[in-house]
């Protein structure tokens, strides 16, 4: 049984894997104050015991968070059962930019993941707490990459900083134009954020001279925008959690 764990900016996934079935999912909001809890709880509620993990695979792009994480890790399945994504790691893919150590792990999970699966020349659009858009080649070379705000944190900035913008529930918006402050609000950051990532993606394709390039939506906060965007192939929120098992499996076999 494989434990996948992706500790992002503000959420923490962990998922249970045999082969590649998985068994239990969990999405839990924020960076947790008790790691090690929430991974036993994730396992017990699966009807699950420690000894029946084989591996863990870590992902983790907070680094005030990774050595509770990692040692929360170590004390349920042991430290040599513990896999950390490397970007000197061959995953199937390539990175050649400049600094590749710099490199966020998801990013790497799920292009080699995306790479694995298609072969093929490709746009991965993760929508998470950032909006990142990467490039690779269709021989396995991560090579260029965007990094914007996120959805929620466009509107957060908003009402954050606006003393009379209120906060709301954002929905999707079939028009440009609003009578009062919270629709136009939904219409600027929804159209927006929308505006804005087809104007990245169609500029990475122009200058690509690709204009059927593959593309992958992937990230939790999509999921209210993916079906009105009509620019992916395909979207799946926990792209990232796959391709963790993806590697774990296939690469990081002993």
């Amino acid at each position: 049984m494989i434990l996948t764990v992706d500790l992002g900016n503000t959420s923490t996934k962990l998922g249970l894997f045999d082969g590649d079935l998985q068994v239990s999912f969990l999405c839990h909001d924020g960076v947790s104050e008790n790691f090690r809890s929430l991974i036993l709880s994730f396992i017990y509620k699966a009807n699950l015991r420690e000894d029946a993990i084989d591996k863990a695979i870590l992902s983790c792009v907070v680094p005030h968070a990774y050595d509770q994480i990692y040692d929360a890790l170590a004390s349920i399945v042991g430290e040599r059962n513990i896999i950390d994504i490397n970007p000197n790691v061959d995953y199937g893919i390539k990175l050649v930019m400049p600094n590749p150590q710099d490199t966020g792990d998801d990013l790497i999970v799920m292009c080699s993941y995306a790479y694995n699966l298609y072969q093929r020349e490709m746009l991965i659009v993760s929508m998470g707490t950032a909006t990142v858009i990467c490039h690779v080649t269709k021989n396995g070379e991560f090579k260029h990459c965007i990094i914007a705000p996120g959805f929620s944190k466009i509107a957060e900035t908003l009402w954050k900083n606006a003393a009379q913008l209120p906060e709301f529930e954002m929905k999707p918006t079939y028009t440009y134009l609003a009578d009062n402050t919270v629709d136009a609000m939904n219409v600027g950051i929804y159209n927006g954020y929308i505006g804005m990532l087809k104007s990245l993606i169609y500029g990475m394709k122009s200058e690509l001279g690709q204009k059927d390039i593959y593309i992958i939506g992937c990230g939790g906060l999509g999921k209210k925008l993916a079906p009105y965007l009509n620019i992916f192939n395909e979207y799946d929120p926990d792209f990232v959690t796959k391709g963790l098992n993806h590697i774990a499996q296939r690469y990081l076999d002993d």
